[in-house]
């Protein structure tokens, strides 16, 4: 465990270091105008405390102020706030791995890629939304873990806690929250391989129906309007990122006509979202940097896939609804997002997820007693 928080505190040092040159030199990469602004609104809340509307992702600005106005409006306490943030986050991370009883090397290579990632490094020590997503994210899993393997039913306040926390800093991430819980609400009701009990199905399917409709009806409300269908949102949604431009496109048009249409053109945006630019798309020296944290990602999918290939049982089901909770969540953000210069700031979200399906190595679980068997 010395390993793990010396990587802990070599991260934390570094994004110390990206927060005091952004509050007194700056900008780095990344805290330019979508951090600034941050700020700024913060700031402007910080002298009323009055929130007109509230807006999906705006809450943040709010509570910013609401810090700003407690101490005062300094985009260097900003920075340290997110800094803390990502903080408690791996050290949430560094609980589910022990829970989920990953070999301490393993553990150290986990913390290492979570903590040293450049990209997480640049955008987890300035004023962004990244650091909260990333800490409600780890707060989620480690919370349905707990519920799952240890039968802690409290656990269940942290988890919708947890997901209300990710779905005000932005309806993406709500969403993804909501089926993370329905997955493991699932999973409960498929713990045994026996029969399940039909008072089990009697209990667990109204609650299920019941949490499903007021998220997905939370998510239409406060976050995207889906009257026209989902096509059309996405459709709508896409052409107004490409119609922006950039130099960071990787999509330049768009034909989607129709669910079926979206359904065979998914796959294609969420391979662009993941592994863009390719290696012909490079064309400065940030692209090189986001062109080998992508390779660093398809190798991590690819571990994962093994260690699915060599579990058995609950532990397939553990490492399947871990993974499951990642990628579905980098689908839902591939949706609204055509260039890669956003989608680096989208994958910091679900870095957590990804390490640990990548080092969950089959076969350690049921050999912890510390751990209730599943």
């Amino acid at each position: 465990m010395t390993k793990i928080y010396f990587a802990i505190w070599a991260g934390m040092v570094l994004r110390v270091c990206v927060a005091i040159w952004n509050s007194f030199w700056g900008p780095s990469y990344g805290a330019e105008s979508d951090a600034l602004g941050f700020h700024a609104s913060a700031v402007e809340y910080s002298r009323n405390l009055v929130l007109d509307q509230f807006v999906t992702g705006q809450f943040y600005t709010y509570i910013l102020g609401i810090a700003y106005s407690a101490t005062t409006d300094s985009l260097f306490l900003g920075s340290l706030l997110s800094v803390c943030a990502w903080v408690v986050s791996a050290v949430t991370l560094a609980a589910v791995m022990n829970m989920l009883s990953i070999h301490n090397s393993n553990k150290y290579k986990a913390m290492l890629i979570f903590a040293l990632l450049p990209s997480s490094i640049l955008l987890t020590s300035v004023t962004l939304r990244e650091s909260y997503q990333l800490l409600f994210v780890n707060v989620a899993i480690f919370s349905a873990l707990k519920i799952y393997m240890h039968k802690l039913e409290r656990h269940w306040l942290m988890l919708i806690a947890a997901v209300g926390g990710m779905g005000v800093l932005h309806g993406a991430l709500l969403a993804s929250g909501v089926i993370m819980t329905i997955g493991i609400a699932l999973l409960l009701m498929f713990r045994t391989k026996k029969r399940i009990p039909f008072i089990r199905i009697c209990l667990f399917i109204p609650v299920i129906a019941a949490f499903s409709y007021i998220g997905f009806s939370l998510f239409l409300n406060i976050s995207y309007d889906l009257k026209d269908g989902l096509d059309v949102a996405v459709a709508t949604y896409q052409q107004g990122t490409i119609d922006g431009g950039g130099r960071a496109r990787y999509r330049s048009e768009l034909k989607i006509d129709g669910l079926l249409d979206l359904l065979f053109s998914a796959p294609v945006f969420l391979f662009q979202y993941l592994f863009e630019p390719l290696p012909w798309r490079v064309s400065a020296l940030e692209d090189i940097v986001h062109l080998l944290e992508n390779c660093l990602r398809a190798w991590l999918i690819v571990l994962v896939f093994f260690s699915f290939k060599n579990s058995l049982g609950q532990e397939r089901r553990l490492l399947l609804f871990i993974f499951a909770s990642y990628l579905l969540m980098e689908a839902i953000w591939s949706l609204g997002t055509s260039n890669w210069g956003t989608a680096i700031r989208h994958h910091i979200p679900g870095m957590g997820l990804l390490v640990l399906s990548a080092f969950f190595k089959p076969g350690l679980i049921s050999n912890n007693r510390k751990i209730v068997r599943l």
